[in-house]
């Protein structure tokens, strides 16, 4: 029994070592040099040509073409400049809510004709900038007998442009210098004074009335503003001593020597005159002459006074000598 164990173990033991040799015979063909491997199987790679950037962009731009055509996609521009693109942002509107239009407020019709057309008036000449207009000062001026149609002019051909309360702001001017003792006393004479070097009141002398036609719109509004701002009903803009006021567009030398009050639209209006000054415009009334000479008083003690020195001068005085 012993035996056959011996012989099994024999021939396992004989069978290891020829599987060892077997196996190093096949790993000593597999180093390097000794059998070349076969290649593994790999696709053949097909190098494509370089695309340039013109290359890029022209497939680019025809690809967006093509959507374009087919509706797909927009037209793409160039970015604007940062300058540019600035100056439209700041004209950009801001975004307001959306009102409702208000109707225009229909006028009353007016108690006075405007004025009508002067077919030889001179034509308004245009420059770029402000020219002093041509005052006609020689010509005496058609002065209304109304003070509502005087404060009516003054309002329509001075801010008819101007908002309501622009306008109500040049009646109340008007106003405050014929209760200021320093001016006229009537409306009329107030809006035409003039003297030998210029109107207060431009358009009464400068060939303004009847120039062109007269709105009747604003003709009407002009009225309904004077009314009510020479009745009362309208609420005060400016103080009582506003009495002068100018375009934005003109600088006259008298604005430095007044306190300014307020703009209201393309007006300036100004208060009293500052360190005690005066209000240019400002009507000058006839002094009284004054009295000149010496005033003689007859007293009757001086009268009695100079008969006693008269006497007694008399009777100083040496006699004559006889038959001289």
């Amino acid at each position: 029994m012993r035996g056959v164990v011996s012989v099994l173990i024999a021939g396992g033991v004989g069978c290891a070592v020829w599987a060892g040799l077997a196996n190093h015979a096949r790993f000593a063909q597999a180093e390097p040099g000794a059998v070349k491997p076969i290649p593994a199987y790999a696709p053949a790679v097909v190098e494509a040509p370089i695309e340039s950037d013109h290359d890029r962009r022209a497939r680019l731009n025809a690809r967006l073409q093509t959507m374009i055509k087919d509706g797909k996609g927009v037209r793409l521009t160039d970015a604007p400049p940062a300058a540019q693109r600035r100056r439209a942002e700041t004209r950009r509107p801001a975004p307001s809510v959306r009102v409702a239009a208000t109707p225009a407020r229909a006028e009353p019709s007016s108690s006075f004709a405007p004025p009508p057309v002067n077919a030889g008036a001179a034509p308004s000449v245009r420059r770029a900038g402000y020219t002093p207009p041509y005052l006609d000062l020689k010509t005496p001026p058609r002065v209304p007998d109304n003070d509502l149609e005087c404060l009516t002019q003054a309002i329509y051909y001075e801010a008819r442009n101007e908002s309501e309360a622009g306008q109500a702001a040049v009646a109340e001017v008007v106003l405050n210098r014929s209760r200021h003792r320093a001016y006229p006393k009537r409306v009329c004479e107030v809006v035409y004074q003039r003297n030998s070097r210029t109107c207060q009141f431009t358009f009464t002398c400068d060939g303004s009335i009847g120039r062109r036609a007269v709105n009747p719109v604003a003709w009407a509004r002009a009225e309904r503003i004077a009314r009510e701002v020479y009745e009362g009903r309208s609420a005060s803009q400016l103080p009582k001593n506003s009495v002068n006021y100018h375009a934005n567009y003109v600088r006259p030398s008298w604005g430095q020597r007044l306190a300014r009050v307020r703009q209201i639209g393309a007006h300036i209006f100004y208060g009293a005159p500052l360190n005690g000054g005066t209000n240019p415009g400002a009507y000058e009334r006839e002094r009284e002459p004054a009295r000149g000479g010496l005033l003689f008083v007859r007293n009757e003690a001086l009268d009695r006074a100079y008969t006693l020195m008269t006497a007694q001068a008399a009777s100083s005085e040496p006699s004559a000598p006889a038959g001289s």
